[in-house]
């Protein structure tokens, strides 16, 4: 695929800049499709970071004609364009669900009428949900999101079933899903709709579990950057 024509969803984004210029070092053409949305670009123009060998599509990942349109003489698809926002996602449901979800769905539509290569989407770390502990006797432990009573009661901490103290480990890729937002619940979706589709159509694809991302071309309006917002804002 190399020197081929690459179209990145969500590609004026901070991540999707970035990936753009990697692109364009290697040889790669670049297409990007944006909507430019005013959470992350205010003035809804070009940002000035992207570099100017990206061919900027203005449109909507929902819009089909607009994907269609972006899939045109494509060899492989980089899927960024999304809501971002764990907190967020809970009283945004349904533009959550309607960019995230039903974005997927379109793209993969219009994947059937333009077949590339590969295709390469965006997850994300919350799928996880809790990360993966171990007891005292060393035995892995897994755990579930604090009820509000042990938010009430400033309880951070988790605990087993008897209410034994819980060491932190490393948690591996493969631990199970524990989807706890609605953004988490999008996430998964998106990864394992792409790769049902790329089983069903013999085109590879590929989940990748982005845990924080910070840096350059970074919007600080974006609820993706969490506490780094407040941080910087004091």
């Amino acid at each position: 695929m190399s020197g081929g024509r690459l179209l990145i969803t969500g590609g004026a984004g901070f991540i999707g800049s970035h990936v753009a210029h990697a692109l364009l070092e290697r040889g790669y053409r670049v297409r990007a499709l944006d909507t430019l949305t005013p959470q992350v670009h205010p003035n809804g123009a070009r940002p000035d970071y992207l570099e100017s060998d990206v061919e900027l599509m203005v449109g909507d990942v929902r819009d089909a004609h607009a994907v269609r349109r972006a899939l045109i003489d494509v060899d492989g698809v980089i899927h960024l364009a999304a809501r971002v926002g764990v907190g967020q996602s809970m009283y945004e449901i349904s533009d959550y669900v309607a960019v995230n979800s039903l974005g997927t769905a379109v793209l993969l539509d219009a994947l059937l009428q333009h077949p590339v290569r590969r295709i390469v989407v965006a997850s994300s770390m919350s799928i996880y949900g809790e990360g993966l502990y171990r007891r005292d006797n060393g035995a892995p432990a897994v755990v579930s999101e604090r009820t509000r009573e042990q938010l009430a009661a400033r309880d951070w901490e988790p605990h087993s079933e008897t209410g034994e103290p819980l060491t932190p480990v490393p948690t591996p890729e493969a631990k199970p899903p524990s989807l706890s937002s609605i953004y988490a619940l999008n996430k998964f979706e998106q990864e394992r709709s792409a790769q049902l589709f790329g089983r069903a159509y013999d085109t590879p694809a590929i989940a990748l579990r982005f845990f924080n991302v910070y840096g350059r071309n970074q919007a600080l309006s974006n609820p993706y950057t969490g506490v780094l917002a407040i941080f910087a804002s004091r």
